[in-house]
């Protein structure tokens, strides 16, 4: 990476996030001191006190905004990216990923994350809602050293090996196993708050509802409250977690979860399809976080997630995530926010629900709320971190810039963008991708490491996955691949 004293970004398209839209700002300058924005408006005025900035980076023909933030994301599972796409929802883990995970090792997981990351960093996401088994080696080797900022958290669960012989009949909980992943969760936390000159931050993330007891599901939240952090939970993702919810306890996940006090502003919950629309009222009411894929549940379940329904029902804190690359095959905010917006247009009938502007800022500095780091990130603003990105905008597919009626920037970036447009990232004051080169990582390498392992883990679990004899197995058996 590239560390200055001081940045200026000059003569660009600001869309800083401040204010209720997109804070838009023509011929706008932001500069950079250390980690620290410390001024943003006109060029002229922005130059006049630090036009002799160490770094400057001429931004005219660009959008200068916050890096984007990707608030529920596994990046270790890009290994298997297009190998769990288009199956029923209840083979999905257990058919179709579990002879491919069963194989991977923690080393494996490093290289599935740096080609993750490596992936999202280009497209413009400068912070990681990650979580994940294996986290702590994961951290030191790819988010500290990679420069992104992370929110990281080790899953908790009470799942091994032997847990899920049939998705009809209740999980097997290990309690050795729960007792070993919450120890590993929360010395993630402590071991890794502040971390990267402050860039890491780590929480605690209980799995689901429906891959722990209620009293280790209760322990998690009480620590999480004595730690100080959030909780980060998968919720109502899918029939086969309805269908162990039931049996387990008679009653959806929502209900369960706020039966024994589980839902407040405290968590940030993931996915939450499975759901009646009162139950998505009900987590509104409660200040719940919503984290919302939209790209990989419209491929893994079919539906869309209630993204518009839960802002409309009053719903605070909100963030989209792109989960994993064999849910939805990518690792790019820009997509993701394409997606969010067309599927909750269609399932609402109403093109008016989560327009551009709004999509823009879920991605940004209200992603950066519901993950807890509002205040540190999310907007171009002084005393914020320097987080920002530029997109060249000087390209076909995103021609022409129009100033009046409508600036049409934020539009053509969430409808039209497709991420190679990025061109610059700064994270924390620092330049880690230049001219759309990587700076903190041999993008050769990363290429190269994953696909070796990918082949290593593809081939060990071919046979099982065929045996399977899943919907894809079987697709693959008629020669359709």
């Amino acid at each position: 990476m590239e560390k200055y004293e001081s940045i200026l970004i000059k003569n660009g398209i600001l869309l800083t996030m401040q204010g209720e839209g997109v804070g838009s700002i023509i011929d706008g300058a932001v500069a950079i001191e250390g980690s620290d924005i410390v001024a943003v408006g006109k060029t002229a005025d922005v130059v006049k006190e630090y036009g002799s900035a160490e770094h400057i980076i001429d931004a005219k023909g660009k959008a200068v905004l916050p890096g984007f933030i990707d608030g529920h994301i596994h990046t270790g599972l890009s290994l298997v990216r297009g190998e769990a796409q288009d199956v029923p929802e209840i083979e999905w883990m257990l058919k179709t990923m579990a002879p491919f995970t069963s194989y991977l090792t923690p080393d494996h997981s490093i290289k599935g994350s740096r080609v993750g990351v490596l992936e999202a960093l280009k497209a413009g996401t400068t912070t990681f809602g990650e979580i994940g088994g294996n986290m702590t080696p994961v951290a030191e080797q790819v988010f500290v050293p990679s420069g992104v900022r992370a929110n990281l958290a080790d899953t908790i669960n009470q799942i091994g090996p032997e847990s899920r012989p049939d998705p009809r009949k209740p999980y097997i909980f290990f309690e050795d196993i729960g007792e070993a992943k919450f120890k590993s969760g929360v010395e993630l936390v402590e071991k890794y708050n502040g971390k990267g000159d402050g860039r890491v931050s780590a929480i605690l993330s209980p799995h689901g509802a429906d891959m722990m007891d209620k009293e280790l599901l209760l322990r998690v939240k009480e620590n999480a409250k004595e730690l100080g952090v959030l909780a980060h939970i998968h919720v109502a993702q899918g029939g086969r977690e309805e269908l162990q919810m039931k049996m387990r306890y008679g009653m959806t996940t929502i209900k369960f979860l706020d039966s024994i006090g589980y839902l407040d502003d405290q968590l940030i919950a993931a996915h939450c399809h499975q759901t009646e629309d009162s139950e998505v009222e009900q987590l509104a009411k409660r200040g719940v976080r919503y984290a919302s894929c939209p790209a990989s549940i419209g491929l893994i379940d079919g539906i869309t997630p209630p993204l518009g329904l839960f802002l409309q029902a009053g719903g605070k804190h909100a963030t989209i995530g792109s989960d994993q690359a064999p849910g939805n095959g990518h690792h790019n905010m820009l997509v993701e926010m394409k997606v969010a917006a067309l599927l909750n247009k269609s399932r609402h009938r109403d093109p008016t629900v989560l327009p551009s502007w709004k999509m823009m800022r879920l991605a940004t500095i209200e992603g950066a709320h519901a993950i807890g780091l509002g205040d540190k990130i999310g907007s171009l603003e002084v005393g914020k971190k320097a987080d920002v990105i530029l997109l060249d905008l000087k390209v076909p597919h995103m021609t022409p810039i129009i100033y009046r009626p409508v600036l049409n920037v934020a539009p053509n970036i969430v409808y039209s963008a497709r991420g190679d447009e990025v061109t610059d990232v700064i994270v924390n004051g620092s330049v880690i991708v230049k001219d759309k080169q990587c700076l903190t990582m041999d993008e050769v390498k990363v290429i190269e490491d994953a696909q070796i392992v990918a082949t290593e883990i593809c081939e060990g679990a071919a046979d099982g996955f065929l045996e399977a004899d899943g919907w894809l197995a079987r697709e693959v058996k008629r020669g359709l691949y």
